[in-house]
């Protein structure tokens, strides 16, 4: 398994659009959703801002660009592949300083809105994973309707500059289990069988 910068982005987008979406329709079970859909909103959001920030120029996305020189030149003294290997505790940036960095750095256009939406995820994010949330029932419909638009906002930012991003979210988080695989290979067999008969004996019963 490898999780890149995208892959990892991708698949906790399509974790936040699955949340975002089932809420609407749940009766019991709102809470888990509801949070699974901030943090992996706001963990998506972050680390796809760095993979684009990443293809401008790996540097971008640490925090300390002294400490990365450091690192980088003790990793081709090395011979390393990855930066961590060489140290593991180097910061990245954070959702805001990312999209702060695109615009300031890449002079990439960010909306108003993307600003305003990202800033209110990180707040609710921050108060769930830091302290506490509580959201009263009024609060909760407003809350949805803010990550609803969060999400379509940070796509459409996103499918500017990820040409594959629609086709990667339509294929993030595919399961099959293993009697679903064998079943299939199963019937695939059969149906090979059933084709190698007939070229063999014709079509007549």
């Amino acid at each position: 398994m490898r999780y890149d910068l995208f892959t990892n982005g991708v698949d906790s987008l399509k974790q936040a659009y699955i949340c975002i979406e089932k809420i609407g329709e749940l009766k019991e079970g709102l809470e888990h959703n509801v949070k699974d859909s901030i943090l992996a909103l706001n963990h998506a959001f972050e680390t796809l801002f760095k993979y684009i920030l990443k293809n401008e120029n790996e540097y971008l996305i640490f925090s300390n660009i002294d400490s990365y020189m450091k690192a980088k030149e003790a990793m081709q003294q090395q011979g390393k592949s990855n930066i961590f290997e060489v140290r593991s505790n180097l910061n990245t940036v954070g959702l805001s300083e990312a999209l702060r960095r695109l615009e300031l750095l890449c002079n990439y256009e960010i909306s108003g809105d993307l600003k305003g939406a990202t800033d209110y995820l990180i707040e609710i994010r921050n108060k769930l994973q830091h302290y506490e949330l509580i959201i009263s029932k009024d609060e909760r419909y407003t809350l949805i309707e803010k990550m609803k638009s969060c999400y379509e906002l940070g796509v459409e930012f996103l499918e500017q500059y990820l040409q594959h991003l629609n086709e990667a979210l339509e294929e993030a988080r595919f399961e099959e289990t293993h009697e679903d695989y064998w079943g299939d290979y199963a019937a695939d067999m059969a149906y090979e069988q059933y084709r190698e008969d007939k070229l063999l004996n014709g079509w007549d019963d």
